[in-house]
């Protein structure tokens, strides 16, 4: 697994279990944004579970989301 790739997993990892989100509201409803060094994760959270929707190359990104 590329390094980024696993960068952007344990990140995911750490935020599930200490059970707070992290991430940055998107305009989709349920939808948030969490950068992760060079990839940035749209996720889904439920409440008890987090579901990756995409993962973007975060420094091509012009706009925050």
């Amino acid at each position: 697994m590329p390094a980024a790739a696993l960068t952007a997993v344990e990140a995911m990892e750490r935020m599930a279990s200490t059970g707070f989100n992290y991430g940055r509201a998107t305009s989709e409803p349920g939808v948030w944004y969490f950068p992760t060094g060079k990839i940035g994760i749209y996720y889904a959270d439920n409440g008890t579970t987090l579901t990756v929707q995409a993962a973007v190359d975060a420094r091509r990104l012009r706009e925050l989301p």
